[in-house]
């Protein structure tokens, strides 16, 4: 099977792009909706339209592209990944996640309120200031990550473990906490939180 030649330096509509591509240093149009992109490779490319509104995105994967205060609502994402892409603002408000991956992404203030996530790892991410409230985590990995801000309200974490990720204060439900794994030195800080004071 012979490699496939990378597309390069181009303007394309998203209507038009097919299967199997992969797009380096493209500028990706749109003049109308897509239901379905399938197993295509984005490469510092840059998307001159904001929404992927309910889009269904299977397979594919994004590095060093731009999706500041992109719109992702309702969005389907399975077998994604996202390398070192600018995501400032983003919202994934009901979009539902199932074995993705992002790594090195630029993600504060991202909306991620209601989502869904199945077996999705944020790795060495910023995620400061995110919101994360009233989300559906199964085997949810936060791995390196700076989540400092980060919104948890309304959300269970049971077997959620951010032993090894950065913050000062997270905003979390105590009710909903247990199972949360945490090193000692972040637990002063959800402590006090609660208003709870440690003293000697």
């Amino acid at each position: 099977m012979e490699p496939i030649t990378p597309i390069e330096n181009k303007t394309l509509y998203l209507e038009e792009i097919e299967e199997g591509l992969i797009l380096k240093n493209c500028e990706i149009d749109s003049h109308q909706e897509r239901d379905l992109l399938n197993g295509v490779q984005f490469i510092h490319c840059v998307f001159l339209f904001e929404d992927f509104t309910k889009t269904e995105l299977l397979d594919c994967s994004f590095s060093h592209c731009e999706f500041s205060n992109f719109n992702f609502e309702k969005a389907i994402l399975y077998r994604d990944r996202f390398s070192a892409c600018k995501l400032l603002g983003t919202n994934f408000i009901q979009a539902t996640f199932k074995d993705s991956v992002f790594t090195d992404c630029l993600m504060t203030y991202a909306n991620f309120s209601d989502a869904k996530f199945t077996n999705v790892t944020f790795e060495t991410d910023k995620l400061n200031e995110s919101s994360f409230q009233n989300v559906q985590m199964k085997k949810m990995n936060f791995n390196r990550s700076f989540i400092d801000g980060a919104d948890f309200s309304e959300t269970r974490l049971k077997d959620i473990n951010l032993s090894n990720c950065e913050f000062s204060s997270i905003r979390i439900d105590a009710s909903l906490a247990k199972g949360l794994k945490i090193n000692q030195f972040q637990a002063a800080s959800l402590i006090s939180s609660f208003g709870i004071s440690v003293v000697e």
